[in-house]
């Protein structure tokens, strides 16, 4: 692959899924599914914001934004919703569940604070129906360093933490996240162990010395 085809794929995947959404908007007007917005996360938002060339089409919904703005989880959506998923995804030759709302189950451990104020510089409108905040760079990180501490799918989630190279303060972000939670000492050990990898021995030896709970 040539230098300018490496530059091109990025945005030709950018405009790809942002041809889904719109896609789906229309289907779910077609299928009478009530207008939503949503928080997105995941690989096919990293490409959004131009931080992730991997190839993916699965649109990841961290949950549904309420007219109160709060973000509700959405690990099912309305059959009107589920239909007009399943007919975008027969159109464009996306599996049926190819936006979906697996990632609602982080909603359980609460999101990074200001998750959502920082999202609304993501926002984008797909037609009439859909709107989608993509997370911010920060809270992706986050996300990410929490999926990468998986030990059966983590591994995937660590390389794309490398492809974004996260800054000391992203990474100060996500460690903040994630030991407000109650952990032990093998969570820890894993975090700080991630934390170090990305040549921050410093950030990964404060995570050591967090007192002990149970998690």
């Amino acid at each position: 692959m040539s230098l300018s085809a490496s530059f091109q794929y990025p945005m030709k995947r950018k405009e790809e899924i942002e041809r889904a959404l719109s896609t789906l908007s229309r289907r779910m007007a077609l299928s009478g599914a009530h207008d939503l917005e949503v928080l997105c996360c995941g690989a096919s938002a990293l490409c959004i914001l131009g931080l992730l060339s991997r190839s993916t089409m699965d649109v990841d919904v961290l949950g549904i934004i309420s007219d109160e703005k709060e973000v509700l989880p959405c690990e099912h959506f309305s059959p009107e919703m589920e239909s007009a998923i399943a007919a975008s995804g027969r159109e464009l030759g996306l599996p049926d569940d190819w936006f979906n709302g697996s990632a609602s189950t982080l909603l359980q451990r609460s999101l990074p604070s200001g998750t959502l104020e920082r999202s609304k510089k993501h926002r984008q409108v797909f037609g009439a129906c859909l709107a989608v905040r993509f997370l911010d760079r920060m809270d992706q990180v986050a996300l990410k360093f929490f999926a990468a501490m998986d030990p059966k799918d983590g591994h995937r989630h660590l390389q794309d933490l490398e492809e974004i190279a996260p800054t000391r303060p992203e990474i100060i972000h996500a460690i903040t996240w994630m030991t407000a939670w109650k952990s032990n000492q093998a969570f820890r050990d894993r975090l700080a162990y991630l934390v170090e990898g990305f040549d921050f021995p410093d950030l990964a030896e404060s995570i050591r010395t967090i007192p002990d709970y149970p998690i």
